[in-house]
């Protein structure tokens, strides 16, 4: 189906590609749910439009991707070579950029940067009693944590992508072995 650049604006509708956003799923998928019955649409011109309350009504019996856990992981002791270690960094955003933040973050994520090799987890997070404020966190596995040197190139090119939206002057580094974990 050609996207067509005149989309009819019918008041409690929303096109396939607005359902796909608001499902998280694909455009074939939501084609999927109209062909079995799950969603119900109307034409307008060439597009289906579906109503709003429908996608409202589905996305609350769509089942997050993945299998649902069954046990909680037990805390861990690492033992020998496999310990891990964890670098925090608490910063403030600049003013008024935590949604160009968001889609910063989402670029980085879409093309896969700054994977920081040798890590088994990486954070940014932000803080809900203090908006402004952001953590990054990066919890790395000694067997391939990369030497100091590797860490902060990397950490440089985070902090270059990023400077327009954090304010890098007021970052505090912290750097443990974690004792225990997930």
């Amino acid at each position: 189906m050609e996207n067509d650049v005149n989309i009819p604006d019918l008041p409690g509708y929303i096109t396939v590609k607005e359902a796909t956003k608001i499902l998280g799923v694909s455009d074939t998928r939501v084609y999927f749910y109209i062909e079995k019955g799950r969603l119900h649409a109307v034409w307008a011109g060439n597009n289906l439009m579906i109503p709003a309350e429908e996608i409202a009504k589905l996305k609350a019996t769509i089942q997050p991707p993945g299998r649902p856990r069954r046990n909680t992981p037990l805390w861990r002791i690492s033992s020998g070579v496999n310990i891990q270690f964890i670098t925090q960094i608490t910063l403030r955003g600049q003013p008024n950029k935590r949604a160009l933040l968001e889609e910063k973050l989402e670029e980085i994520r879409k093309h896969k940067q700054f994977l920081f090799p040798g890590t088994v987890a990486r954070y940014v997070v932000g803080d809900d009693a203090e908006p402004e404020q952001v953590r990054i966190i990066l919890v790395w596995r000694g067997t391939v944590m990369p030497d100091e040197a590797t860490r902060q190139q990397e950490l440089e090119a985070l902090r270059q992508e990023l400077a327009d939206v954090l304010d890098w002057s007021t970052a505090q580094y912290h750097h443990g072995k974690v004792f225990m974990h997930t």
